[in-house]
């Protein structure tokens, strides 16, 4: 079953049954139960909800929600009494040795068949705050996972609006190189007017067609880049590259508004209901009651035990004829168990409990602190996008009146050519400045809400 030697991969006997089963599993599985509407432009937030409903992750987190909500039944389960049912049958033949003065030959056989159906109970009436202990530990445990479920959805919010507005960003470097392109071919047409006439020279036509060159090979790869861009948005959503989905075009949408709270109230919000800072405060919750687990087996447990049984069968000795029984018995009683010595079993577990738990404080402390770092940044990025921004708006406007006006002085031999032609990259780089700035102040609005924990609220 191993592969023959480590240099080229193996085909193994069981590997095309695998494959075919992947393959079966595959055509069986059954579609998703939220349809994409092909005639739907999708913007953000319905991008968002077809993610937190399909997108894989949400559901693997779900499901460890779910089973940390089992796991405290389970703990809960421990305080009931355990009630057991049971039946051995058993035919036996069981030689004996016995001295020959007593049976002759030395040896003492039985012949025996017997059913014994019984039933019993077992009940543990006091454990120190064992069982408590761990009921706490699971229901922290809970929390924990609620609050990594809750975090989950967050990032899937965060990526697909941040994938959302990186598209919009790709789509408007697009018609920015567009926009280039068109201009590159104006200023060549131009150029070839003013050539016609004798008012430019040769080499200012084959910088013009160089433009054009230029300006196309930019426009290109600037569709590659959005159609990296719409597959990074369709992973973050969950459906497949292949799905007809139409994105809204959010280009025209109004930016957020200046931030007008202080970061400090942004930071007090943050430390009370992030879900990374609530998982890490239940985590440490859990390991407070590991620790009273570990320090409650020092003390005994007392429990409450008993049976009631059916003695069905019959026995012979020797050549004797069977002789049946066909009784009822049973027994109750208290039963105390109590550790005297384990190897100092019981002291080091008290001793690793303790450790791991202040492990999980400073684990909370040092979340706390990134917490904090995390909204400052967060706060700072988004107000400095908004001015970028602004001064990107002002930027277009300049080099677009920019444009216009040597554009002109050129058509009429008042520009020079490379006086043209640096207008005209002016503009497309402001363009494309201009919508990277606009893409990038919505995320970083985002990425604010994000590292506060706005985006997880339920």
């Amino acid at each position: 079953m191993a592969p023959p030697s480590p240099d080229r991969p193996w085909r193994a006997p069981d590997l095309p049954k695998y494959s075919a089963a992947l393959s079966d599993s595959e055509r069986a599985r059954p579609s998703s139960q939220v349809r994409v509407d092909p005639q739907t432009k999708y913007g953000p937030n319905e991008l968002i909800d077809l993610a937190q409903r399909t997108n894989p992750e949400t559901r693997m987190a779900w499901e460890r929600a779910r089973q940390a909500a089992i796991a405290t039944g389970l703990a809960e389960g421990t305080y009931y009494p355990t009630l057991v049912a049971a039946a051995t049958g058993v035919v036996a033949h069981a030689p004996a040795p016995i001295p020959t003065t007593v049976v002759p030959g030395g040896v003492f056989k039985a012949d025996t068949q017997f059913v014994i159906p019984a039933l019993s109970l077992e009940w543990v009436l006091l454990d120190f705050g064992r069982r408590g202990a761990l009921v706490d530990a699971t229901q922290a445990q809970v929390i924990e996972a609620i609050a990594g479920f809750n975090g989950k959805q967050q990032q899937v919010v965060f990526a697909v609006t941040r994938d959302f507005y990186s598209l919009s960003a790709a789509r408007g470097k697009v018609v920015a190189a567009r926009a280039a392109l068109d201009s590159a071919r104006t200023l060549e047409e131009a150029a070839l007017a003013r050539k016609q006439h004798e008012l430019a020279t040769l080499p200012e036509v084959l910088q013009a067609r160089e433009e054009v060159a230029r300006t196309s090979y930019l426009f290109d790869d600037a569709l590659a880049a959005e159609q990296d861009a719409r597959m990074a948005l369709l992973e973050s959503v969950g459906i497949r590259p292949g799905t007809p989905i139409e994105i809204a075009d959010v280009s025209q949408q109004p930016l957020p508004s200046a931030l007008e709270e202080s970061v400090d109230q942004a930071v007090d919000r943050a430390l009370t209901q992030r879900p990374d800072l609530l998982a890490r405060l239940a985590s440490v919750r859990a390991k407070q009651a590991d620790v009273r687990k570990a320090r409650a087996d020092y003390w005994p447990r007392l429990l409450a035990r008993s049976a009631v049984a059916g003695n069905i069968g019959q026995l012979k000795v020797e050549d004797s004829a069977y002789q049946g029984v066909h009784e009822l018995q049973y027994d109750a009683g208290l039963r105390l168990e109590w550790t005297l010595f384990d190897g100092f079993e019981r002291r080091n577990k008290v001793h690793l409990a303790e450790s791991v738990q202040k492990e999980a404080e400073s684990e909370l402390d040092h979340a706390k602190d990134k917490a904090v770092r995390e909204v400052w940044k967060a706060y700072n990025d988004a107000k400095v996008a908004l001015a970028k921004q602004k001064a990107a708006a002002a930027l277009l406007s300049a080099s677009e009146e920019s444009w216009r006006a040597t554009f002109e002085s050129y058509q009429h031999g008042l520009a020079t050519f490379p006086d043209v032609r640096e207008a005209q990259r002016s503009l497309a780089s402001a363009r494309t400045l201009d919508q990277a700035a606009r893409a990038e102040a919505l995320t970083q609005s985002a990425a604010f809400a994000f590292s506060t924990g706005d985006l997880a609220r339920p």
